[in-house]
């Protein structure tokens, strides 16, 4: 599906302000949300839902642009499709920051589980092994 700057703004007010019809995978999963969505941010999480080849997509838009909201749509998508294994990598440095952002603007249940990773190159880490992480 290519967008044209025109419906990506289109469809970002549809999410936004009612019901949205007519897009491939995203609903009303965002209805709780409190964010205004930019275009951008709708094609980056489009991408990121229609991505045929991989499990995942690297968000990597520059400083500002709403990464955050980029993946908050995403994972609200999955959360909505009944998906509760979702992983999120992100800095150290901001993984508080960033789980309190999802809780209050997305209203999603985040549990940190990244102390579950530690060592998680060893054969008997159950995390690490369902990650696919080589031994």
């Amino acid at each position: 599906m290519d967008l044209t700057p025109y419906h990506a703004k289109y469809f970002a007010f549809d999410l936004t302000r009612r019901a949205p019809a007519g897009l491939d995978r995203l609903s009303m999963a965002l209805f709780d949300a409190a964010v205004d969505l930019n275009p951008h941010q709708i094609e980056a999480a489009l991408f990121a839902l229609q991505s045929p080849l991989s499990k995942g997509v690297v968000l990597a838009d520059e400083v500002g642009l709403g990464k955050t909201i980029e993946a908050g749509i995403v994972l609200c998508q999955y959360w909505a499709e009944g998906r509760r294994r979702l992983l999120v990598i992100c800095p150290a440095s901001i993984r508080k920051q960033w789980a309190l952002e999802i809780q209050e603007k997305f209203n999603l249940p985040v549990i940190d589980e990244a102390h579950k990773l530690r060592n998680a190159y060893r054969t008997n880490n159950k995390v690490g092994h369902s990650l696919g992480l080589p031994r």
